[in-house]
């Protein structure tokens, strides 16, 4: 009889043991890639550092992108449209390039992005280039999120002298055929009226010329300015310095 009461009282415990086991959590966790403006730089800290300027976009299970490639060597055409395909699984984007001077890419990405203490959104992985005139070894690499010029920035200019102007933008949601994104905008300089730009942004540079017609050729803009850090830097009405989102 005491034999029967040990079994039934040690089933309950059995029973709690098994439900443990069973409710384990699983050991990796899948992060979807953030689709958007991107500047990843290959061979980080080298003096041949080099960046993929362009855009992602997430659909269901796969991603694309074109990217422009610049590098020290000039390999390859700053302007060449540079295809990418994606996948992912666990935290790992993986992304393979389509050919150009003669090799292909692949960047792989440890999801997910997060930010450091320059409230960048950033993300490491490892990079190489295999054959053609642009080979590059196994390095690693760091993709930036860039976020969107939209919205009034205060310019503060202290190149040549010391000034303040206004800068409104707008820019497009999703990137044209060649990975950068159309954007417009209109910029005030101390004591002048507005004038009224066109332009686009690429990774993180954004460059607006005057709205003419026919639009303003390319290598003539009235501003530039980079993303990559806060404050972002400038250069505008004849002058240069740094810019803030008001």
């Amino acid at each position: 009889m005491l034999s029967r009461l040990r079994f039934l009282l040690l089933l309950p415990v059995a029973t709690l043991i098994a439900c443990g086991g069973a409710s384990t959590p699983p050991t990796g966790t899948s992060y979807t890639p953030v689709g958007g403006d991107y500047l990843i730089t290959v061979g980080v800290g080298t003096a041949g550092a080099s960046t993929f300027a362009g855009n992602l976009t997430v659909s269901g299970s796969s991603v694309s992108g074109v990217f422009r490639y610049s590098n020290v060597a000039a390999c390859v055409s700053a302007a060449q449209d540079i295809a990418f395909t994606g996948s992912f699984q666990s935290n790992i984007l993986t992304l393979t390039s389509a050919t150009f001077a003669n090799g292909v890419a692949t960047l792989s990405i440890k999801l997910p992005l997060s930010n450091n203490n320059l409230n960048q959104q950033i993300a490491s992985g490892t990079s190489v280039i295999t054959g053609g005139t642009c080979a590059l070894a196994s390095s690693t690499l760091q993709a930036q999120l860039i976020p969107s010029y939209q919205g009034t920035w205060v310019v503060s200019l202290t190149s040549p002298s010391a000034a303040t102007a206004s800068l409104q933008v707008t820019q497009s949601t999703t990137a044209n055929a060649d990975g950068e994104f159309l954007a417009t905008g209109s910029i005030t300089c101390a004591g002048g009226s507005p004038t009224q730009l066109t332009g686009l942004v690429g990774g993180a540079t954004l460059q607006l010329a005057i709205l003419t017609t026919p639009p303003a050729l390319p290598g003539s803009p009235v501003v530039t300015a980079n993303n990559t850090a806060i404050p972002a830097t400038v250069a505008a009405c004849g002058g240069s310095g740094t810019m803030v989102l008001q």
